[in-house]
């Protein structure tokens, strides 16, 4: 799990506004930096003229000094003002110096996916801080396929690529992969991951700083595991690795019908009938069973997800969206990908989705 100084949701919001902006940072000493210090908002006479109007300081015990009213607090004088004065002071100084405040959400959610088909889209994260005297590992590096919410585990020592890519053969050997989700740090976004992936034929796409509801299917397993595998870590009675009990709770997770799809992962995935009846009195799952089960999954999903869209946006702010260029498109990546000549030096900062893309007519 990647652990940042400041992840609260102002920052956030604060960097999102900041990035519409082309600007350098530049540093000034304080003793050079006079703009930086304050200026007067209030003088004395809007002090005075406050205190005077306010009846309730007859009532109260006020020192009086050069015709101000104090109150002593642990040693120190704060001078007394009214609810309002104080409201219209506040909001002068956050002006003043910048504060933004609180920033409303603008935009509808965009999405990727829902994933439509068997490891289509799948996200991968880390969850660090395991270890003890049973294990020298402390990562657990997850991997989630969208459309059946299957979960596969690596744990090791690092946090590298080569265990990203360990994780991820785990599943192209048998699956084919359309796209890669995943946080932005230094390990996912290596030369010898981004190879990788180039040679398997996977996309890779990053979620948004700061913003971890948008990996959520990733981000609520994590919570899921970490809780069991802590339970399970602190039962008495016996005492595991905790490299084993991840991989326990993993397996579990993925015989548990998912909230979502109303079906367990592993039978998506494989079809494997796994009621809690006697093997002699299960029913054989026949493909034709598992196609209809698989469809009536994704429709589930697809309410589960307009669902939540419908509640997300309806606390947002509709906003025309920002458009460039004219460019050029250079190549159709899928039915829906296009390779835009933006001239990026990231390849994969110049795919844009066809939803972003607007027609330009000829003069």
């Amino acid at each position: 799990m990647n652990v940042k100084a400041r992840t609260d949701e102002e920052l956030g919001d604060l960097m999102y506004y900041l990035s519409q902006y082309n600007f350098k940072i530049k540093y000034n000493p304080g003793k050079s930096n006079q703009e930086a210090d304050l200026v007067n908002l209030i003088n004395l006479e809007d002090i005075t003229n406050d205190q005077h109007k306010n009846l309730d300081l007859q009532n109260k015990k006020l020192i009086l000094e050069n015709e101000i009213y104090y109150k002593k607090n642990k040693r120190r004088k704060k001078i007394v003002l009214s609810e309002q004065f104080n409201k219209t002071l506040i909001k002068n100084v956050h002006n003043t110096y910048c504060h933004i405040g609180r920033k409303p959400k603008n935009g509808l959610m965009s999405h990727l996916g829902p994933a439509t088909r068997l490891f289509e889209i799948i996200s991968i994260d880390t969850i660090g801080g395991f270890g003890g005297p049973r294990s020298t590992k402390k990562y657990l590096h997850l991997l989630v396929d969208h459309f059946t919410r299957y979960a596969c585990i690596l744990t090791s020592k690092t946090q590298s690529s080569s265990d990203f890519i360990k994780l991820i053969i785990n599943v192209s050997q048998d699956y084919n992969i359309d796209i890669l989700l995943t946080d932005q740090y230094p390990d996912i976004n290596s030369k010898e991951l981004k190879q990788f992936l180039e040679r398997e034929n996977i996309r890779m796409v990053f979620t948004a700083v700061d913003a971890p509801f948008s990996n959520g299917l990733n981000e609520r397993l994590n919570q899921t595991l970490v809780n069991k595998i802590r339970c399970k870590i602190n039962e008495k009675y016996k005492k595991t690795a905790w490299t084993t009990i991840a991989q326990k709770c993993v397996e579990k997770y993925n015989k548990t019908e998912h909230t979502v799809t109303k079906f367990a992962p592993k039978y998506l995935l494989e079809g494997e009938n796994l009621n809690i009846l006697p093997l002699e009195l299960k029913s054989k799952c026949t493909k034709e069973d598992l196609k209809k089960d698989r469809k009536l999954a994704l429709k589930n999903t697809m309410i589960s997800h307009n669902y939540n869209k419908k509640i997300l946006d309806f606390h947002r702010k509709k906003l025309e969206e920002l458009r460039i260029g004219p460019y050029k498109i250079l190549k159709k990546i899928s039915n829906s990908i296009y390779k835009v000549n933006i001239g990026h030096r990231k390849a994969e900062s110049n795919f844009y989705h066809e939803t972003k893309l607007t027609p330009v007519k000829e003069c």
